[in-house]
C-alpha cells in the first residue's frame, strides 16, 4: 500500500467513526469501490442523446435497451462479470438475479411503465474487455426528471461518480439545460470526456460548426461568461455511436482509444482523487458543526448570546424558506394543472374540426367511389390514425409546456437555496466570526425534468376500430350514410383521446410535483440539519455545570483536531501521484 493509499484509508476510517449513519453509508461505498479498484464512470446527458447506444458501442454488443422508448426511473450500472446476468434490487429491499434478456422489462417505460415493478437499481454483469480493466459504467435515463428518474437516485448517481462521459447531440445543438448539467457534472467528477453524438446527422461543415459551438458553450459553463475565458473543456469527440455499433465510426475509434488509454493510466489516481473529494466534503461539513457548536457555546451570555440568537433566527429563516419552497412547487403545479385543463377544453373542439377536415379530404378523394363497407372500414382506420396523431401532437406540446414550467421552478429554487446558504455563510462570519464551509448544493434540485408516457396507440386503435361493420345501404345512399356516420363520430373520438392525454399528463404532473417537493425538503435538510444540531447542542450547554461544559469543550476540541487531521490526511492522499485531470 502506498503512502497515499494509507493516508486515505486512515482518513476514511476516522471519518466513518465521526459521521452520521448517512455519512457512514457514503464512506462504506467509497471504501468498497477503492477495494475493488473499480472506477465509476457516469454516462450523463439529456434524453435521446444516445447514451445507451454509446455504452453498447463501448461494450461491443447491444446489451442495454436503446431507441425511441425513454427509460424509466432506473439507472443501470454495468460492471465486469464472468457470468452474464442482471441483478435487480427492488424497493422493498429484496434482490433477484435475472438473464440479460429481462432488461427491457425492468428499465424501459414500455416494459415497466411508471416503474410499477418498483425497481430500485439494476446492475448488469458482463464479460467485456473494457469492464475487465476495472471500470463500471452507469447509464442514466436522462440526467438532466422529477418524475420518472427519482431525484434521490439522481443525487446518488451524481454524488457517487468518479469520472463522467457527457453525451450531447450534434443535432439538436447544446441547450441551456445541458450547459447547466455540464457545469454540475464537471464540478463533481474528476475527469470528464465530452461526446458529440449523432455526428452523421450533419455534413462536414455543419459538424465542424456544431463542434466549435459546443466547445464555446461548455467553456462558458465551466467558468466563463460569454464563451471566452472559461475553462477549456478539452476535446469534443464528434462521433456516431450507432454507426460504431453497426460497423464502425472513425470518431468513435478515436474516443475509444483515448478513453481506454485514460483508464489504463489514470484509473486508480482518479478513483483516489474522487474519493478524496467526497470525503473532504463530509469532513468540512462535520467541522462546520463542531466550530458552530463551540462558538455558540462560547458566546452564551450577554450581547454575545444575542449574536448567537440572531444567527439562529437566520438559520430558522432558511428552514422556513424550505417550507415556502415546497409551497412554490405546489403553486406551480396548480398553475400548470389549470393551464392543462383549459388547453384540453379549448383544444378538443378545435382539433376535432381539423381532423374532420382531413377526413373529408380522404372521403372525397381516395374513398369517393369505394363501397359503403369499404368506406366504413378504411375510413375508420384513417380516422383512428388522424385522431391519434392529433392527440399525440397535442400531448407533446403540453408536455413541453409542463417541463418548461418545472424547469423554471427547478432553477429558481436552486438559486434560492444557494442564496440562502450564502446568507448563512456571511452571517456566521459577521455574527460569530466563523468561516464556515457550508457546502453548496450539488447541481439542480432535480437532475432530470422529463416526463415519460405510455403510448395510447394500442388502446386507442382497439377502441376506435372496435365493433362490427354495420349493414349498409347499397349504392350512393349507402356511401353517403357511411360518410355521415364517420363525420358524426369524429368530434367525440378526438375529444376522448384528448381526455386520455390530459388524464395521463395530470397524473405525471402530480407525481412530478410530489417528487420535486421531496427533493426540496431533502436539500434544505442537508444544508441546515448539522447547523441546527450544533445550535441545539450549544443551547444545552447553557444549563449544565461548569465541569460538564468544560468536558464537552474538550470533546469538541478533540473532535475538531481529529477532523483537521483527517483533512490533512486527505490532502496528502490527494497529492500522492499525478494531479487529477479536469475537463479532459
Amino acid at each position: 500500500m502506498s503512502d497515499g493509499d494509507g493516508a486515505l484509508d486512515g482518513a476514511l476510517e476516522q471519518l466513518a467513526a465521526l459521521g452520521t449513519d448517512r455519512d457512514r453509508e457514503q464512506i462504506a461505498a467509497l471504501r468498497d469501490r477503492l477495494a475493488a479498484a473499480r472506477l465509476r464512470v457516469l454516462v450523463a446527458g439529456e434524453a435521446k442523446r444516445g447514451k445507451s447506444t454509446l455504452i453498447n458501442a463501448l461494450l461491443g454488443r447491444a446489451v442495454l435497451p436503446a431507441g425511441v422508448t425513454p427509460l424509466t426511473a432506473v439507472a443501470t450500472t454495468v460492471r465486469y462479470g464472468d457470468d452474464p446476468r442482471v441483478e435487480v434490487r427492488f424497493g422493498d429491499g429484496h434482490e433477484e438475479k435475472q438473464p440479460l434478456s429481462a432488461l427491457p422489462e425492468l428499465v424501459t417505460e414500455r416494459g415497466n411503465p411508471g416503474n410499477r415493478r418498483r425497481v430500485a437499481s439494476v446492475t448488469v454483469h458482463l464479460d467485456a474487455p473494457l469492464l475487465a480493466g476495472g471500470v463500471e459504467l452507469v447509464d442514466t435515463p436522462g440526467t438532466g426528471s422529477v418524475y420518472e428518474w427519482d431525484t434521490a437516485a439522481a443525487r446518488e448517481a451524481l454524488q457517487t461518480m468518479d469520472a463522467a462521459v457527457f453525451v450531447l447531440a450534434a443535432d439538436p445543438p447544446v441547450s441551456a439545460a445541458e450547459r447547466d448539467l455540464y457545469a454540475t457534472v464537471t464540478g463533481l467528477s474528476v475527469t470528464t470526456f465530452t461526446v458529440l453524438n449523432k455526428a452523421d446527422h450533419l455534413d462536414a461543415a455543419g459538424l465542424a460548426e456544431a463542434t466549435e459551438f459546443t466547445r464555446r458553450v461548455l467553456a462558458a459553463a465551466a467558468g466563463g461568461h460569454d464563451g471566452q475565458g472559461g475553462r477549456d473543456p478539452g476535446r469534443v469527440y464528434a462521433l456516431s455511436a450507432r454507426a460504431a455499433l453497426n460497423g464502425g465510426d472513425p470518431g468513435f475509434d478515436e474516443f475509444t482509444a483515448d478513453f481506454t488509454a485514460y483508464l489504463a493510466s489514470r484509473r486508480m489516481s482518479d478513483l483516489r482523487s474522487a474519493a478524496v473529494m467526497r470525503a473532504e466534503r463530509i469532513a468540512r461539513s462535520l467541522l462546520d458543526e463542531v466550530a458552530l457548536t463551540r462558538r455558540a457555546a462560547e458566546l452564551a451570555v450577554g450581547d454575545a448570546a444575542d449574536q448567537v440568537d440572531r444567527f439562529g433566527e437566520r438559520l430558522t429563516e432558511v428552514v422556513v424558506r424550505g417550507r415556502d419552497a415546497v409551497a412554490v412547487v405546489n403553486a406551480e403545479s396548480g398553475r400548470l394543472l389549470t393551464a392543462l385543463n383549459e388547453a384540453a377544453e379549448a383544444s378538443g373542439p378545435r382539433l376535432g374540426g381539423e381532423v374532420a377536415g382531413r377526413l373529408d379530404e380522404v372521403l372525397e378523394t381516395e374513398l369517393r367511389d369505394a363501397s359503403p363497407a369499404e368506406i366504413e372500414r378504411r375510413g375508420r382506420e384513417r380516422l383512428a390514425a388522424l385522431t391519434l396523431a392529433a392527440a399525440e401532437a397535442w400531448r407533446e406540446q403540453r408536455r413541453q409546456v409542463i417541463e418548461d414550467g418545472l424547469a423554471r421552478t427547478d432553477v429558481r429554487l436552486t438559486a434560492d437555496l444557494q442564496a440562502a446558504l450564502d446568507v448563512l455563510r456571511d452571517s456566521a462570519a459577521e455574527l460569530l466570526g466563523l468561516d464556515l464551509a457550508v457546502p453548496a448544493p450539488a447541481g439542480r434540485l432535480a437532475e432530470d425534468r422529463r416526463f415519460f408516457f405510455t403510448t395510447a396507440e394500442d388502446i386507442g386503435q382497439t377502441e376506435l376500430l372496435a365493433g362490427a361493420i354495420r349493414r349498409s345501404l347499397p349504392g350512393e345512399a349507402g356511401r353517403r350514410r357511411a360518410r355521415e356516420h364517420l363525420r358524426r363520430e369524429t368530434p367525440g373520438l378526438v375529444e376522448s383521446q384528448i381526455g386520455r392525454a390530459r388524464g395521463d399528463l395530470q397524473y405525471r404532473l402530480s407525481e412530478a410535483a410530489r417528487s420535486l417537493a421531496r427533493s426540496v425538503q431533502q436539500r434544505y435538510a442537508d444544508a441546515t440539519d448539522r447547523m441546527q444540531s450544533a445550535l441545539a447542542a450549544a443551547a444545552g450547554l447553557r444549563h449544565v455545570s461548569q465541569a460538564t461544559a468544560e468536558e464537552k469543550e474538550r470533546e469538541l476540541s478533540e473532535r475538531a483536531a481529529v477532523l483537521h487531521h483527517v483533512l490533512a490526511q486527505l490532502a496528502e492522499a490527494g497529492n500522492a501521484g499525478d494531479q487529477p485531470v479536469a475537463g479532459r
